[in-house]
């Protein structure tokens, strides 16, 4: 599944190969108007049709501009400016790489603050890339299965994780609707839409009793006789340049209660 890459292409079924193709395909990701995106990006509504025809060519400040205007990720930048004519602007740092060393401490740095609390970080497909002490216990539950799959994969599929989330229906329920909200933003990214495909034949979320809707939906986790809930909070490297660097999202296991609490300092003292 890490083998394939995002393809906002499918949308319309052709590859985008002009500036003008892009363009279109983009507003029309973010259901936006032509003249809706010419608010946005201070521009004139002529001026973004006749980039979207090719009877205008864009400067690089503004493909830049309607990039911004679009919320276009870091990932689809650089086939945008290459089909304006410009060299590409954002590279891709793998985690493990050594010009990444000091984001490493950085990440190091924040996992480590949460102790005991559990902390992952994450890249773009829930491929977990690195953890705290209590993150690497919350992995253990998966075994052996940890190191070849993503954490989406560990809760959902039948294995040690999944048996051990007793509100396993509520807390899936709304992974779904992240990973609905991370595919929207990337445009279509074919591993996050496989990612959807993966529920049970036949699973639907669960329906409320009422229309009351909680606070937060805590993860309610089950390990022997021990019962333990967490919040969980998703941060992000903020003013990231780097496509990689921009992906990774940083995943803590906050307790709910006091008893999580307790069991998490003493199982890490």
């Amino acid at each position: 599944m890490n083998d394939l890459i995002a393809n906002p292409a499918s949308l319309e079924g052709t590859e985008p190969e002009t500036f003008g193709d892009h363009l279109r395909l983009w507003r029309r990701i973010r259901g936006l108007s032509q003249l809706q995106l010419s608010v946005r990006a201070d521009v004139s509504s002529r001026h973004v049709s006749f980039l979207e025809s090719g009877r205008a060519k864009p400067s690089r400040q503004m493909v830049d501009t309607l990039a911004d205007a679009l919320d276009i990720p870091l990932r689809a930048r650089n086939p945008l400016l290459l089909s304006a004519g410009f060299a590409p602007a954002y590279r891709e740092t793998a985690l493990e790489a050594p010009d990444a060393s000091y984001i490493r401490q950085v990440l190091e740095t924040v996992l480590k603050s949460t102790e005991p609390f559990p902390a992952l970080v994450l890249d773009r497909h829930w491929r977990v890339l690195m953890t705290n002490t209590g993150g690497g216990l919350l992995m253990s539950l998966a075994g052996d299965d940890s190191a070849d799959k993503t954490m989406f994969e560990l809760m959902l599929q039948p294995g040690p994780m999944r048996d051990a989330i007793v509100n396993w229906d509520e807390v899936v329920s709304d992974v779904l609707k992240r990973v609905r909200r991370e595919a929207d933003h990337a445009g279509d990214d074919t591993v996050l839409k496989m990612m959807m495909e993966m529920l049970p034949k036949g699973w639907k979320p669960p329906r409320r009793a009422d229309n009351a809707v909680p606070l937060i939906i805590p993860l309610h986790m089950r390990l022997g006789d021990v019962d333990m809930r967490f919040t969980s909070i998703i941060g992000s490297l903020g003013t990231a340049a780097d496509i990689g660097l921009a992906e990774l999202s940083i995943e803590t296991f906050l307790p709910a209660d006091e008893a999580t609490e307790n069991v998490l300092r003493e199982m890490i003292a």
